[in-house]
């Protein structure tokens, strides 16, 4: 008996000493749904994980510059690929087709008409780092919308984004149909047509291989692609 409780704690022990931290970088937009992920992650496998979200250039900006991140998980091809060749990571894959919204707190949802005579206040993530911020510039674009007939309120990344319109500061924004799948608001919200935007591919990039990380990808690409189905992305061919 005792050699058997002996064999069951050098177990447990051996499982406690494999389990490790994941340091996850991730883009605003995908934050609620890594934590989701992360929690079913980590009740199978015993790694954790730690999330630092922002806009993607700004956590760009963090990796280029040491930030000790293990993951990083893109809103757009273009950084992680650029990471890639500035040979700052390795194993580049997608994870998630983003879609944009057009969100109206409260109802009714806004569609294309509404946002051809809006002159109010209209949220945008800054195009410069959010590729969500891109894709809704590319749709003022395409309808041949002037953007300067409304009161531009940029927010520093979609998460900033989506706080304007929820807290009224804008009555009107682009946000990641994500969220509002996650805050159950897709009544209040038009999803903006696909082809009138360049597609949002959200690829994932392992800036430090180990166990935990390797445990980490297998799981994005097998179990985890439930959960990002769920949370209202198109999943990757």
């Amino acid at each position: 008996m005792k050699k058997l409780l002996s064999v069951v704690l050098l177990s447990a022990c051996a499982t406690a000493v494999q389990a490790d931290e994941v340091k996850v970088a991730v883009a605003a937009n995908f934050k609620g749904t890594i934590e989701r992920i992360g929690k079913e992650f980590t009740a199978k496998t015993g790694h954790t994980l730690a999330i630092s979200s922002a806009a993607t250039g700004v956590l760009y900006t963090q990796i280029t510059h040491g930030a000790p991140f293990d993951l990083f998980l893109s809103a757009d091809v273009k950084t992680p690929e650029k990471l890639e060749k500035e040979g700052k990571g390795s194993d580049r894959f997608t994870y998630a087709i983003g879609q944009l919204g057009l969100w109206k707190k409260g109802g009714p949802a806004p569609d294309e008409a509404t946002l051809r005579d809006w002159k109010g206040n209209l949220a945008i993530a800054n195009p410069k780092t959010a590729p969500y911020g891109t894709a809704a510039m590319a749709t003022l674009a395409h309808l041949k919308i002037d953007p300067k007939q409304y009161r531009v309120l940029t927010g520093t990344n979609i998460g900033q984004t989506w706080q304007f319109v929820d807290t009224g500061n804008a009555e009107m924004g682009f946000v990641a149909w994500a969220n509002l799948v996650e805050a159950g608001k897709t009544g209040e919200a038009w999803a903006v047509p696909n082809q009138y935007y360049p597609a949002i591919e959200q690829q994932a990039l392992v800036l430090k291989k180990g166990e935990a990380v390797d445990a980490l990808v297998a799981w994005i690409k097998g179990p985890g692609q439930e959960q990002i189905k769920a949370a209202g992305y198109a999943l990757p061919q």
